[in-house]
Order: C-alpha cells, then structure tokens, then sequence
C-alpha cells in the first residue's frame, strides 16, 4: 500500500494515490460486525411504535430521548469509527470525521423523515438530528482522546 523511497523504507502515500479497501492483513470483515449490529439497533429503536408513550410521561418531561439519541449515535459512530481505523480507511485525516458526521446526520434525518411518515403514533422531531449529530461529535472527540489520535488509523487487533 506505501510506497518505497530509496532507503528502503514506507513513505506516506501521496494525495492522488486511492485509498486502498483491500483487507489490512489479521483484520477482517469481522470488524464491521460491531457497528452493522449497532446501526440495525438505531434502526429498529426508531421503527417502535409510539402509542404506549404518554405525552405527560417522566420520558418526555425529561426529554431523556435526546440523551437517547446522543448514546445511539455517539456508540453508532464510534463503532464505525473503530471498524474503518482498523482496516486504515481514512489513514487519520479531516475526511474521515467530516464523512462520519454527515453520515450520522444523513442516517438520523432519513430515520426521523420515515419515523414521521410510517410509525404510528410517532412523529419527525428535528431536535432528535440535532441530538444525533451532538452524539456523533462527541463519539469524535472520545475516540481522539481515547486513541491519542483521529479516525482512521489505530492497532489491529
């Protein structure tokens, strides 16, 4: 994937070079297991009907489904975070974070539209993307301090 210098030794690969998807060697498409699962929780967490919540509930008061969205999201974007590192997509730069931020919010817009125009009894609520997109920021942020670095590059396993 790197390219040689005349020392013999790895060299950064340059900006024109592709991003190589091939599987980094011991890492597998195991990793992405973690992160599939955790998005398909998201997912059916936002296909439950709403007819059992009450309006006037502790639930609503404490508006505790933000902080639910904040946990969904944050976990959602740090398992793919950890998955796409792990198999060096991304190679630590701006591009990886700004991609898993939109695709946060792109993935909480598209489940708050159907959530609004298919589940009974529930409805769109765009302070949920706002909550979906304040958990994905903070899932960045831990990883960095967790990792000492950005996404897309850590230890393999």
């Amino acid at each position: 994937m790197w390219s040689s210098c005349s020392t013999g030794l790895p060299t950064k690969p340059s900006a024109a070079e592709p991003i190589s998807m091939a599987w980094t060697p011991g890492v597998g498409p195991r990793v992405y297991l973690c992160p599939l699962a955790w998005s398909l929780g998201v997912v059916l967490m936002h296909a439950l009907p709403g007819n059992d919540l009450k309006a006037d509930s502790w639930w609503a008061l404490w508006h505790l489904d933000k902080c639910l969205h904040v946990l969904a999201f944050g976990g959602s974007v740090m398992t793919w975070a950890i998955a796409l590192a792990k198999q060096r997509v991304g190679q630590a730069s701006w591009n990886m974070e700004v991609a898993l931020l939109g695709g946060a919010l792109i993935f909480g817009t598209v489940l708050e539209s159907c959530q609004g125009a298919w589940m009974p009894g529930r409805f769109a609520d765009w302070g949920d993307v706002v909550a979906d997109g304040v958990g994905a920021g903070l899932a960045l942020g831990a990883f960095q301090l967790i990792f000492g670095r950005r996404p897309g590059r850590i230890a393999s396993d």
